[in-house]
């Protein structure tokens, strides 16, 4: 929808559903046209002082920066704002939130801006306004376009924020008071979209004002709205976050009316249905589903361990990679393009033109190989020390591994056997996951290491794997803090997460349900810098096992914190 800055607005009266005392969240989708003071995008209650008004977002101000307002009732308005990052002619993602005690500021599911805040939120019969700040003295218009905004009844978590970011809610979500999807396309009425009907009305607009408006956010197929995530104007040439595996880049920004959005089917396992003609053997059971806008050009590239658990991960190389692609939900799929790079397990697709339709990846494998090996990587570092980690899906015939090392000046050397160490000792056949951990002591400080990993089968054959570990050194430290995706995801019933400390830090990690409650308290400890890694075994605090579904794990380690999303099969 279309604001002139002028004088028009949408004023939807009052309603209880609107004013919650204790928790909030507003959301917009917002397109600025003008960067000018107190223009609000939502608002409710009018500016005479604190006790008039409720709560509001606001902005670009002149300098730039989206601000968010409340009101406590017994003490005075609160403001959180941004950096000075807005944009104009380009759509952001704005979203609010109070919970009683701290009120944050999101942009593109971000944290920009947090206050301690607490007490009860002013509550006003006064009314709800959309691109209009209701002044004693003046209105204040916004100048641009809205679309999407949503109104929570309670305080959604950062995850929650970007989960719902690119979604078109259905509108009977838990807590949702208000929706207004903006789809009307004529008249002078507003529907609200969520169960509570309150319709605004457009005052000063008519129909030239309904435009399509091109935000990032769109109605994916039922079945494919695991982890939507959406690479946009916004995203700049930054890789778009991961939808189980999958992201995307482009060599360039995108203009506004150029996205693409996409989740995926929440599926793990690897499928030779519908393989078609292209070159596979076999494909990931995961499929994502992609709904895309003008042009969308760029490289898609996909994690193998965070897509599935083995999807022909033994070929090694990218060539015999292809991203498949099919219009619809179902028929056989056509290669899209061919492997162009492959990255540990991370394989890229380069200059690949997005289209709607749906999205595997497919492999040729190798069945003579006696060892799917998944996963190869250091699980830690420290003084004359090094922890090597590898996961296997699957087994035939082995006996155990051989771990080789090599230094810049000394050529590969074989430093462990399954003869000599009980560690390496193989599982004989095996359809199901085994992880393997070793400790190279026999480093030192100021050397780098390379190390690769051989399995022997019962003939005495021996197979190298395309995974190998480089540069690593006992004395190194990462650079920036670093929260890993957990592996494997989906899993059933341990996984493992990793993190990586640039410095000494007070570390909390604690598992949340979708709701945000507390589940588990893994980690809270002082620790050294360094590449970290914890289990979780799918329990709770009290040790008791939790149900099947969609968990949110968060590290936080001095000022840096950051949520993913993990999946519990049963």
């Amino acid at each position: 929808m279309d604001f002139d800055g002028s004088n028009d607005y949408v004023d939807l009266g009052h309603s209880s559903a609107f004013s919650s005392s204790s928790s909030i969240t507003v959301v917009a989708w917002v397109l600025p046209e003008a960067a000018e003071d107190n223009k609000h995008i939502v608002s409710k209650g009018t500016h005479v002082n604190y006790t008039t008004r409720e709560y509001s977002i606001q902005g670009p101000w002149s300098n730039n920066k989206w601000l968010g307002a409340i009101s406590i009732s017994s003490d005075a308005e609160y403001t959180v704002s941004s950096s000075n990052n807005a944009t104009l002619n380009k759509w952001s993602h704005v979203a609010l939130t109070y919970n009683g005690s701290n009120l944050v500021l999101y942009i593109n599911g971000e944290s920009e801006a947090s206050s301690s805040v607490s007490g009860s939120i002013n509550t006003t019969s006064n009314s709800l306004y959309f691109g209009d700040h209701v002044h004693s003295s003046s209105d204040y218009y916004f100048d641009g376009k809205i679309d999407d905004i949503a109104i929570w009844n309670t305080a959604l978590s950062q995850s929650q924020v970007q989960g719902y970011m690119h979604k078109v809610l259905d509108g009977d979500e838990s807590n949702l008071v208000a929706y207004y999807k903006m789809s009307d396309g004529s008249g002078t009425s507003l529907t609200d979209n969520s169960s509570n009907s309150n319709t605004g009305t457009l005052t000063n607009m008519d129909n030239s004002d309904w435009v399509t408006s091109y935000a990032p956010v769109t109605d994916l197929n039922s079945s494919y709205k695991t982890s939507v995530e959406a690479i946009w104007s916004m995203s700049g040439t930054s890789a778009s976050d991961a939808s189980d595996g999958l992201t995307m880049t482009v060599g360039s920004a995108l203009s506004t009316g150029n996205f693409a959005v996409y989740g995926n089917n929440n599926t793990n396992g690897t499928s030779t249905s519908d393989i078609g003609s292209v070159g596979s053997t076999n494909r990931t059971g995961r499929i994502w589903q992609v709904d895309e806008s003008g042009t969308v050009a760029g490289t898609i590239t996909i994690d193998i361990s965070d897509a599935t658990s083995n999807a022909g991960h033994s070929s090694g190389t990218a060539s015999n990679y292809r991203l498949l692609y099919r219009s619809g939900t179902s028929g056989d799929f056509s290669s899209a393009a061919t492997g162009a790079s492959i990255s540990g397990d991370a394989v890229s697709f380069t200059s690949v033109s997005l289209a709607d339709g749906y999205y595997a990846l497919g492999a040729q494998s190798d069945a003579s190989l006696p060892v799917e090996l998944t996963s190869f990587e250091v699980l830690d570092t420290r003084d004359n020390g090094i922890t090597l980690h590898w996961i296997t899906e699957s087994e035939i015939n082995n006996l155990g591994f051989i771990l080789d090392r090599r230094t810049p000046t000394i050529d590969w050397i074989e430093i462990a056997s399954f003869v000599t160490d009980t560690e390496l000792q193989g599982q004989g056949s095996v359809s199901h996951q085994t992880i393997y951990t070793y400790t190279d002591n026999t480093v030192t400080d100021d050397e780098t290491y390379d190390y690769r990993i051989a399995d022997v089968d019962y003939d005495g054959n021996k197979e190298y794997h395309s995974l190998q570990l480089m540069g690593i050194s006992p004395a190194s430290i990462p650079i920036t803090y670093v929260l890993h995706q957990n592996y494997p995801n989906p899993f059933n019933p341990i996984t493992q997460i990793k993190y990586e400390l640039p410095k000494a830090s007070l570390v909390n990690i604690t598992i949340y349900d979708m709701m945000g409650r507390i589940v588990n308290n893994l980690v809270s400890s002082q620790q050294n810098p360094g590449y970290k890694s914890i289990q979780w075994n799918a329990t709770n605090d009290e040790d008791k096992p939790v149900s099947a579904g969609l968990y949110l794990y968060t590290i936080q380690a001095g000022q840096f914190r950051q949520t993913k999303k993990m999946v519990l099969l049963k």
